[in-house]
């Protein structure tokens, strides 16, 4: 059996098939030489004892599976790592017994780093209010009385000198650093997500233009052409027009932690610092305002439901235009 066939959490370590927990502890199922039939029925049992307990970990988990079908691999990815760290500090702890100082305790950990810390208190509180609805906790939500950190919008802009150095480092890159080139040249033209642009599927080429479903939002654009927009579709083709639009070596699609490590070593490569490849979709929505810093014309092309969204991404990140006193 290889590791792709292995139920979810389950590995083969010295000739025992073990369970790892999302606390990270490692819980043996049966030896190898059993056979598959004893594993399983041994991951039967303990997920059974593990929907049953009423420990936070276990209410976690339960959490986790009801919300995974509605987010994206990036996402799924993200929140594990953080329920992870939560079921580890919260291991000994009942859903009833949880108060805001404990709340508290727990976040005060990543008060120098606002966004991780509104993360955690964000599935923190969801979770609270999973129990309770399981019935493991009664009253108020103990998180509503911890406020939110303020987040100051990302002023870094990427300028047209920077976008040509970390091009031309990308293609010196041993593996996929055309490939790579190509994301950027979408990224900066239609101002979507990094997780949406590797999505891109030929069938999304169409006669009127680029069709894009974004992930998180699950808005819906038409990208009309513009003759830079099909100059970067072209410049995708392979010969065979099927399957992603942005393909590795081998022809397969991309995942997001391969584009964002190509991107890394790119920046290195090319001596640019503190720049994130999530600052491609902010250069995209200041250019889409152009001249009239059209705030409207960056939302839309952006996806947002909202204008405040919007200026969350282009605020700080270009001069506003004034006259002079005459």
């Amino acid at each position: 059996m290889t590791r792709s066939d292995m139920p979810r959490r389950v590995y083969l370590r010295h000739g025992s098939y073990y369970f790892v927990t999302l606390a990270g502890k490692w819980l043996k199922l049966s030896r190898e030489r059993e056979g598959l039939p004893v594993m399983y029925r041994a991951l039967a049992s303990l997920t059974e004892r593990e929907a049953r307990s009423d420990l936070m970990p276990a209410v976690i988990v339960r959490w986790l599976d009801s919300k995974r079908p509605e987010w994206a691999d990036k996402t799924a990815v993200d929140q594990e790592r953080i329920a992870t760290e939560m079921c580890e500090a919260f291991a000994d702890f009942r859903p009833a017994v949880v108060t805001t100082p404990i709340c508290a305790e727990y976040l005060r950990r990543y008060t120098a780093t606002p966004r991780t810390h509104n993360l955690h208190r964000t599935m923190l509180r969801q979770v609270l209010a999973f129990a309770a609805l399981e019935g493991l906790r009664e009253g108020y939500n103990p998180i509503d009385n911890i406020p939110t950190k303020k987040m100051e919008g990302r002023r870094r802009v990427v300028t047209d000198a920077e976008v040509t150095a970390i091009k031309a480092a990308a293609l010196q890159q041993a593996r996929n650093g055309e490939a790579l080139v190509q994301m950027i040249d979408l990224a900066l033209l239609t101002g979507q997500r990094i997780s949406d642009l590797i999505g891109l599927r030929w069938q999304d080429v169409t006669e009127r233009g680029l069709n894009v479903q974004q992930g998180k939002t699950g808005v819906r654009l038409l990208i009309e052409w513009t003759p830079t927009l099909r100059a970067a579709i072209a410049a995708c083709e392979r010969g065979d027009n099927i399957g992603h639009l942005l393909k590795t070596q081998s022809g397969r699609g991309y995942r997001y932690s391969g584009i964002r490590s190509a991107w890394v070593r790119a920046c290195a490569r090319a001596g640019v610092q503190d720049l994130n490849i999530h600052d491609l979709r902010g250069r995209a929505g200041v250019d889409a305002m152009g001249d009239d810093e059209d705030m409207r014309s960056a939302q839309r092309l952006l996806g947002h439901k909202g204008e405040a969204m919007t200026r969350h991404y282009v605020d700080g990140k270009y001069a506003r235009k004034v006259k002079p006193t005459r």
